[in-house]
């Protein structure tokens, strides 16, 4: 997912559990559910535990993994019109065409692109989903310019090479429209501040819990001035 594995450290980064006993998982994710009862938004703590069983069959629940607060931001300023890129393709992907968006998403894995191309098939997506594969970085950061001339409402870097995914993305955000990267609490983003966004464009970081994920996270956005 990352350039560079080394530079992910479990003790710091997304407050990863480090003891991962069948008890320490239980008491976390009781904490958790109960943290998102209590908030502004108690349903998230339901659909935490849908999606945590929705893991056993993956793409059976179209919900980014993006922290909650993030995807009612993002999926307010998008309409039926909107075009969204995606460094990064699965279940974010088919919550965007869901949402009335056309979509461009570009993998690395493989295996995972063809079970999500498939995936789209079944569910007669063809004609508002394109999901690129490309292994290698200069292709896999170069695909968002070959996805057409037209700027884009949504580029979201949630995959692999995401510094270079991010310089690659600012020039095709459309005037109005939004950058979203992923896990930006993660030590190595916070050290190396990322380069290329614009200062004019306006930064709200999400913190919280994500579904699918047994820890807390960090979703970041950029609005591009109109």
């Amino acid at each position: 997912m990352f350039e560079n594995i080394k530079d992910y450290n479990p003790e710091i980064d997304s407050k990863m559990p480090l003891k991962r006993s069948p008890l320490a998982l239980v008491c976390r994710g009781v904490i958790l559910v109960m943290t998102l009862l209590f908030s502004r938004h108690p349903k998230d703590g339901f659909t935490w535990c849908k999606s945590m069983i929705a893991r056993r069959r993956p793409l059976s629940l179209t919900m980014p993994w993006l922290t909650f607060d993030a995807i009612r931001a993002i999926s307010a300023r998008l309409g039926s019109s909107s075009r969204v890129f995606e460094f990064g393709s699965g279940h974010s992907t088919l919550y965007w065409c869901k949402l009335g968006a056309e979509v461009v998403s570009v993998d690395h894995d493989e295996l995972w692109h063809a079970r999500l191309v498939q995936e789209v098939k079944s569910r007669g997506m063809e004609d508002t989903v394109h999901v690129m594969f490309a292994a290698d970085r200069q292709s896999y950061t170069n695909s968002i310019a070959s996805a057409g001339s037209k700027m884009f409402d949504l580029v979201l870097v949630d995959g692999a090479f995401r510094r270079e995914s991010v310089l690659a993305a600012v020039g095709w955000v459309a005037p109005g429209g939004m950058l979203v990267v992923d896990n930006t609490d993660w030590h190595w983003f916070r050290e190396v501040p990322l380069q290329g966004i614009p200062r004019d464009w306006q930064q709200t970081a999400y913190p919280g819990y994500a579904p699918m994920l047994g820890h807390a996270s960090e979703t970041t956005v950029w609005v591009r001035p109109k």
